[in-house]
């Protein structure tokens, strides 16, 4: 679990504050979730704050927090509300993989500058349902959404799903496929406002977990971009931006669950510790069953942050962006969501029947942290990667499956 005693000033100054915003949002999470509202009072007190600032580089007045700095703020603030902070996680993408750019001579200086001066909420409908995760980059490299040239510019047409934060949205980011007569299939990656014409939210979020981050469908309808305002790249290849997603969803999202799960631990531990049962004279927390439950939880929750720590501090260099970094986070993903399911599973073992009651927050951690296992590169896919490099492999050697 993370030592807060061992924090540098950055890192103590985000911890602090998400510290103060997971207390205030704690209040308010029941409620988000029990209505499958978008937590818009949540999303205006991290503005306010900066918080959803962290990620932008100083020099284009952002936090100018590194990853390390991003998870373990994030780690704090999903033991508040996980909804929210799986929420502006998926908006610190973008800034992520922007930042990224710039350090390899992109111009993005000006939208960074003025996604930090106003404040503007960025998300991304980049998963599309009929694409492998692992061979289409997540959507991001191919995807079915198709490009037709048009004059100066391209039409789009297609569905993209998983677009956390669509209520509150300013800029809508998205990927499409252009055929080329010369260059085959080209990928095409592209920020629009949310008021662009085509875009269309369907509106179909309502899900077991995670309900209030809103992460709603999209339909993009005859939307016409000016080739000038596209980043073109090869679809199948791991280049800067398929590198830059996996760092960033490689080397953050763990920390959200992992919060998740530390919130579920101190819950069953705070409700089961003075709780006793006739006949028996001692409470709860003397129970062997108990003990050991306790145990195996914080040794999961130690040995998940240990690894999240781990990859992070390798991921915040730029550079630090060849196979072998990425597929460790990526089996650091695959690791601290499976430990983050356990200890929340421990945890309503230890408390019992009541953790099925709405009154109890378990519950909602309990729903919450299935989300976890289903963040690409993950399940057999994640395993396919890691075994792979393991063998020495690439990893699209084929046959996939024998």
């Amino acid at each position: 679990m993370l030592m807060t005693q061992e924090l540098t000033a950055s890192q103590r100054k985000w911890y602090d504050l998400a510290a103060k915003h997971a207390d205030t949002f704690a209040e308010r999470a029941a409620e988000y979730d029990l209505k499958g509202e978008f937590p818009f009072e949540n999303y205006a007190e991290m503005k306010e704050s900066g918080y959803t600032a962290m990620p932008i580089p100083a020099e284009c007045n952002g936090g100018g927090a590194d990853l390390l700095d991003i998870c373990i703020a994030q780690n704090r603030l999903a033991q508040g509300c996980g909804a929210t902070a799986l929420a502006v996680n998926m908006h610190f993408g973008l800034p992520f993989v922007m930042t990224d750019l710039r350090a390899d001579g992109f111009e993005v200086d000006e939208l960074l500058t003025r996604i930090a001066d106003e404040k503007l909420i960025v998300f991304g409908a980049i998963t599309d349902p009929q694409v492998d995760s692992y061979k289409g980059i997540t959507g991001m490299g191919y995807t079915t959404v198709k490009a037709v040239k048009e004059g100066n510019g391209f039409r789009i047409n297609g569905r993209k799903g998983f677009g956390t934060n669509s209520p509150a949205g300013d800029l809508f980011a998205s990927s499409a496929i252009y055929e080329d007569p010369d260059e085959g299939d080209v990928g095409l990656i592209f920020i629009l406002p949310i008021n662009h014409e085509g875009l269309v939210c369907l509106n179909d979020w309502d899900t077991m977990g995670m309900r209030a981050s809103q992460s709603h469908s999209w339909r993009l309808e005859d939307v016409f971009i000016e080739e000038d305002h596209v980043f073109k790249h090869k679809p199948w290849e791991w280049d800067i931006y398929a590198r830059g997603l996996w760092a960033w969803h490689g080397g953050t999202f763990g920390s959200v669950y992992l919060g998740i799960a530390k919130a579920a631990r101190d819950f069953a531990i705070n409700q089961t510790r003075d709780r006793t049962r006739i006949p028996f004279k001692q409470p709860e927390s003397y129970y062997p069953g108990h003990q050991f439950l306790a145990a195996e939880m914080d040794i999961a929750l130690n040995a998940g942050w240990a690894y999240q720590k781990q990859v992070a501090e390798k991921l915040v260099d730029v550079n630090n962006r060849d196979d072998a970094t990425i597929v460790d986070a990526v089996a650091m993903q695959y690791f601290c969501m499976k430990a983050a399911q356990d200890v929340v599973n421990k945890a309503v073992d230890m408390v019992g029947g009541a953790a099925l009651a709405r009154r109890l927050p378990l519950e909602r951690y309990y729903r919450d942290v299935r989300a976890g296992t289903m963040h690409p590169i993950s399940g057999f896919d994640a395993l396919e990667l890691i075994g792979k490099h393991a063998f020495g492999l690439h990893r699209d050697v084929e046959p996939r499956y024998v």
